[in-house]
């Protein structure tokens, strides 16, 4: 089955269409004609979390409520469908990700959709720019036909251009996958990928005066040129920093009591969560090119939280091993609370970072060996940083 989530929305609601492919049975050894692909097992990972947490966290919270979910994935040792858990907690069996399949998954959730329902895609799995087709992603089936294996690629950007010629007025495209051409995808330059929609000549207007202007937002993980990533028993690297962001960070606006994680917010995150939240030693990995683009007249809003997003306040020194010299106190002028410190030696972090309460200007004292220096920083999320030059 592909629908795990469905209730009534009369009023209109968010569909959501997940798909995580990292089998890819038909593509492990490679032809003239079928790019050698590996295994992915980030991609099914980066599926089953981001729909669990549109079934559990947030299914109350999307600019529109929860109507349906469709799901499917497939593993490297389950290539013929994963499980997921439910929120009964019963487990059902997915389909894999095949083309045919997608194609029913995406008949089913656009099936009567109107104009008040708020369309959500993600794909996450193998990718390949190709020139007659612009950015495409690998189903799982890609390969099982290798005189066409392109048969079996989506082409992402007609799929989203077509799209608008649909009522739903917001729409959210969310692609985590490669957009490079590896050299033996070459042997493809006029091959074409399926739309998964055809598009109509005229019909994106037509909607336009129907149902008024569209809202349409496009994540993706990497720009033309560039690779996506994941690590073995984690989700990809953009999904990782995306379900943080979705988490709260990413809310950039105050609507009725409601904080909105929206499309600027959901950038402004991402791309701080290298200095926010990564380890060390993973900062350079969660610094990635990604594109974020919306047609939409006013920023599109995706989710709302209760709280006000908290705010990453980020200390360094330059050199950067000085601030382990040093004694540093970050204090709210406003309370007179010390709210952070760290004393100098051999446990100090060369990079400091602590969550603040947000939309204050917090007083911060270094003292080194040269002297004691005072910088004022205000905390405006999703992350403060400053920087303390040392003679």
């Amino acid at each position: 089955m592909t629908r795990v989530f469905e209730r009534d929305q009369p009023g209109g609601g968010t569909r959501v269409l997940i798909v995580g492919a990292s089998a890819y049975t038909d593509a492990l050894e490679g032809t003239d004609l079928v790019p050698k692909l590996t295994q992915i097992s980030s991609a099914s990972k980066s599926a089953l979390d981001f729909a669990s947490h549109v079934i559990g966290k947030w299914q109350d919270r999307f600019i529109r409520p929860l109507m349906t979910v469709d799901l499917l994935v497939d593993l490297p040792q389950a290539p013929d469908g994963a499980t997921f858990q439910l929120s009964d907690e019963s487990t059902v069996a997915l389909e894999p990700p095949t083309l045919a399949n997608i194609l029913q998954a995406r008949k089913k959730w656009m099936e009567n959709a109107g104009p008040q329902d708020c369309l959500i895609f993600y794909c996450c799995g193998h990718g390949i720019y190709l020139p007659a087709s612009g950015s495409t992603f690998l189903t799982a089936s890609f390969g099982s036909d290798d005189g066409n294996p392109w048969r079996d690629a989506i082409a992402l950007d007609d799929f989203a251009l077509a799209l608008g010629d649909f009522p739903p007025r917001q729409q959210w495209l969310i692609f985590d996958c490669c957009t490079n051409t590896p050299s033996d995808a070459l042997k493809a330059m006029g091959a074409n990928a399926d739309p998964l929609i055809q598009l109509v000549a005229g019909k994106r207007n037509q909607m336009m005066r129907d149902h008024g202007p569209l809202s349409q937002v496009t994540l993706t993980s990497s720009t033309p040129g560039a690779l996506s990533f994941g690590k073995v028993g984690r989700a990809s690297r953009f999904m990782e920093a995306f379900l943080e962001a979705c988490s709260g960070p990413g809310c950039r606006s105050n609507t009725d009591g409601k904080w909105w994680v929206d499309q600027q917010g959901l950038e402004n995150a991402i791309s701080s969560y290298s200095q926010r939240i990564a380890a060390p030693e993973e900062e350079a990995y969660f610094k990635f090119p990604r594109l974020t683009r919306t047609d939409a007249e006013e920023v599109p809003r995706l989710l709302y939280h209760d709280e006000r997003p908290q705010c990453t306040l980020l200390v360094r020194s330059a050199p950067a091993h000085r601030l382990k010299q040093a004694t540093l106190t970050i204090r709210n002028p406003n309370t007179l609370a010390v709210v952070g410190n760290q004393a100098a030696g051999a446990d100090a972090l060369p990079r400091y970072r602590i969550s603040v309460d947000p939309y204050v200007t917090y007083e911060l004292k270094a003292a080194f060996e040269a002297g004691e220096f005072t910088k004022q920083v205000f905390a405006l999320p999703p992350l403060a940083s400053t920087l303390f030059e040392v003679p």
